[in-house]
């Protein structure tokens, strides 16, 4: 009897070494936007992983909410109140320079996600024509390295050569443009987006090195790296996944989107018309995720961080001089985080039912 029961207790174990996963309760983390409006724009991170059972997958268990900005969202990360958030490569190396222990595990956007647009129809060719014009952002910001950049790109400075006012998003920004009380909008994509939506269209602006920069950036403290790096390997692949399904079926993605998130789906709108807005601000967003030729998801090149703490040091943000843009990043989950078949997420999306 004790012989039988030891063989019993000796093979529960070797299958709970050989599965561990099957046999623990998920890890229960958090993830935020730097936004409370989680649009279309935002299903890579939040309802596709959900839904399509990527992140439960690598047995975590992400509460996704939005934080209200950059800064807002940067000190919960450190403080432990959520542990990863995605922000732009220029807030995360501030934040790491005012001394906040957080650190880049995955590049999500692979190019800006600021846009600086004008009417189509407004009579403005060039950003040289700005000069002496009012700009309107939705936020006032001390310092901007993508605008400043591209105004710099240009000749002009974007602290001086043009007045800036804050406009907000939505309905007023686009009544600005339309008043012509403001020349350009300095804005992001989707928020670009919604306006385009409403009919506007726009001329957008941009600058050389455009393609040597990185967008938006997930974030985490040094302690989850240290920790449980199993954590940060499963919410990252988890979207380098739901990634790879938007790409491949953008209609399924909005509508698993609106499952998870209906209040995002339009109210009392013809369901073309619908669909037709909610790709608009689906694409806005995915388009910056597609990959070069030779790329992994969440990987970039250093020079690109550099690129963009020299913009930075230019537009005047307070990035001392010593400050290392290596220390901004680790690149060494990316392997793992790739370690997924691409042609099975394909063919889940391209199969994708809407009573899935």
């Amino acid at each position: 009897m004790k012989f039988r029961i030891s063989i019993l207790g000796a093979a529960m174990a070797a299958l709970t070494a050989l599965t561990p996963t099957s046999w623990a309760a998920p890890y229960k983390t958090s993830f935020g936007p730097t936004t409370v409006d989680i649009s279309t724009g935002h299903a890579g991170h939040s309802s596709i992983p959900k839904k399509m059972g990527y992140w439960a997958a690598d047995n975590v268990e992400v509460d996704v909410f939005g934080a209200a900005g950059a800064v807002a969202g940067l000190q919960m990360v450190a403080s432990g109140k959520m542990d990863f958030i995605t922000v732009t490569a220029e807030a995360l190396m501030l934040a790491q320079a005012q001394g906040m222990p957080v650190k880049a595990v995955y590049v999500h956007a692979r190019s800006p996600i600021s846009k600086l647009v004008v009417l189509k129809n407004g009579g403005i060719k060039s950003v040289k024509e700005l000069k002496g014009k009012v700009v309107g952002m939705p936020v006032l910001e001390a310092s901007s390295a993508y605008f400043g950049g591209l105004f710099n790109d240009n000749g002009l400075k974007f602290d001086k050569d043009v007045k800036l006012i804050a406009t907000g998003t939505g309905a007023p920004a686009a009544l600005a443009l339309q008043r012509n009380d403001i020349a350009a909008w300095a804005s992001w994509d989707t928020a670009v987006a919604s306006l385009e939506n409403k009919g506007q269209e726009f001329t957008e602006f941009r600058p050389a090195f455009f393609d040597d920069l990185v967008g938006n950036v997930i974030v985490t403290r040094n302690e989850m790296i240290e920790k449980h790096p199993e954590v940060v390997i499963g919410v990252a692949r988890g979207i380098a996944k739901a990634v790879h399904f938007g790409l491949a079926n953008p209609d399924a993605a909005v509508k698993i989107h609106w499952e998870v998130y209906p209040q995002t789906k339009p109210q009392n709108a013809d369901p073309a018309a619908a669909m037709s807005e909610a790709k608009t601000i689906f694409v806005s967003r995915f388009a910056s995720y597609k990959l070069p030729a030779g790329m992994l998801y969440g990987a970039a090149r250093p020079e690109q961080w550099n690129t963009m703490a020299r913009l930075m040091r230019e537009s005047g943000a307070p990035l001392p001089a010593s400050y290392d843009p290596k220390q901004a990043y680790t690149d060494k989950f990316i392997a793992e985080i790739n370690k997924f078949d691409r042609t099975a997420i394909e063919g889940q999306a391209k199969g994708w039912k809407e009573s899935q």
